[in-house]
């Protein structure tokens, strides 16, 4: 569904992709683990048409990300932020609205109906006063299913995730997982997700990767990836502050 071929991504003179490699398959769930600062947000922003790489090409479902013709790439994408990027001056109801009251296709009975739906898919279609509430109101993880139903609500057939666990207590990083790993499984949706949670990448991914130095360094089943041998993999995984991840003092190029 998603393709980077020989992706590479340079600002300023400082690669920070170099002829990156990554398939996602339809309806499969790709992690890409790696140090801070190594290019895992920015996999995400060429993924979404946000920017454009320097070199190589990024395909969905085989067509250039950006037709040619029309400027615009009929599989729809939809992006959960690490910050959620929930607008602090609209209500809960408008923020998950905000896309779809752009098309004028759908009346505001049928907006009306996807903003419930997508809360109820959520957990949070109990408390009809959330409607009204304002982001700012609510906790962190909400935040997070607020901005996860703004994103279903558009109906993408691709959901790239964000450090969508980051900031939350364990408990609140399980429930976003296990609604990860509902939305996958329920819409058959094609996901790339990049976080530090470990627990989080085992748990929902068909696959992880490690990303460094721009490039995919392995690339493998949770298992697999849990027993490999790797030095970089293995110091990820154990949380150990020394070399190889680190070079010359800084963590990645």
């Amino acid at each position: 569904m998603i393709e980077f071929k020989d992706v590479t991504y340079t600002v300023s003179g400082r690669e920070i992709l170099s002829q990156l490699n990554l398939k996602v398959p339809l309806g499969k769930t790709i992690v890409i683990i790696g140090p801070s600062g190594c290019g895992k947000s920015t996999l995400l922003r060429l993924a979404m048409g946000l920017i454009k790489p320097t070199a190589g090409q990024i395909l969905l479902n085989g067509q250039p990300l950006t037709d040619p013709l029309t400027g615009k790439n009929k599989f729809s994408r939809g992006m959960v932020f690490q910050s959620s990027a929930l607008f602090d001056f609209l209500s809960v109801y408008d923020n998950i609205a905000f896309g779809l009251q752009r098309r004028k296709n759908l009346t505001p009975e049928e907006i009306k109906h996807r903003v419930s739906r997508e809360l109820e898919r959520v957990g949070l279609g109990a408390d009809p006063s959330l409607l009204t509430k304002r982001p700012a109101e609510l906790s962190g993880g909400m935040q997070k299913r607020v901005a996860l139903a703004r994103t279903l609500a558009m109906e993408p057939k691709i959901i790239l995730y964000d450090e969508p666990t980051n900031g939350l207590d364990p408990i609140m990083a399980g429930v976003i997982t296990e609604l990860i790993l509902q939305v996958q499984r329920s819409l058959g949706v094609t996901s790339l997700l990049v976080t530090h949670d470990l627990k989080t990448a085992l748990r929902v991914g068909d696959e992880i990767g490690l990303l460094f130095q721009g490039k995919i360094r392995e690339l493998g089943p949770p298992l697999a990836i849990m027993e490999s041998k790797d030095p970089l993999l293995r110091q990820f995984v154990e949380g150990v502050p020394t070399d190889p991840l680190r070079t010359n003092g800084e963590w990645c190029l």
